[in-house]
C-alpha cells in the first residue's frame, strides 16, 4: 500500500492537472464556437481564408479531443484513488511501480500489463 503522504501528493498533482485541463477545454470550446460563428457571420472572404480557418478548426478539434481524453484519464485515476485502489494495476491487481506513476500518474496498468494491452490493440 502506498504511504498517505505519497498518495496525497499524487492527489494534488491529479487535481491540479484536472483544473488545468478544464480551463484548457473551456478555452478550446470557446475558440471553436467563435470560429464557427465567424465563418457563418461572413468574416471569411475567400477560399484561402476558408482553408486556413478549416485547418485551424480541425487542429482545435483534435486538441479538444486530446485534452478531453486526458481529463477522462485524470478522472479515472482520481476515482481509483477514492475507491482505494490507486496504484493497483486494473489488469493483474499488482502494485504499479511508483516510478511509473511518477512518470504517468494516470497509468491504470503496470508496465507489463500495459505492454500486453498495447500489443493486443495493435494486433486487432
Amino acid at each position: 500500500m502506498m504511504p498517505d503522504a505519497e498518495l496525497d501528493a499524487f492527489r494534488r498533482l491529479l487535481e491540479d492537472r484536472r483544473a488545468e485541463l478544464l480551463r484548457t477545454l473551456e478555452r478550446g470550446r470557446r475558440q471553436s464556437e467563435a470560429e464557427r460563428i465567424g465563418r457563418y457571420a461572413g468574416e471569411v472572404h475567400d477560399r484561402g481564408e476558408e482553408s486556413t480557418i478549416d485547418a485551424q478548426a480541425e487542429v482545435n478539434s483534435m486538441l479538444v479531443e486530446h485534452h478531453d481524453a486526458a481529463l477522462s484519464a485524470v478522472e479515472h485515476a482520481l476515482r481509483r484513488m477514492d475507491q482505494g485502489n490507486f496504484g493497483e494495476c486494473v489488469s493483474c491487481a499488482e502494485p504499479i511501480a511508483v516510478e511509473r506513476l511518477r512518470a504517468s500518474p494516470t497509468a491504470p496498468r503496470c508496465l507489463e500489463c500495459q505492454s500486453g494491452f498495447e500489443a493486443g490493440a495493435r494486433g486487432a
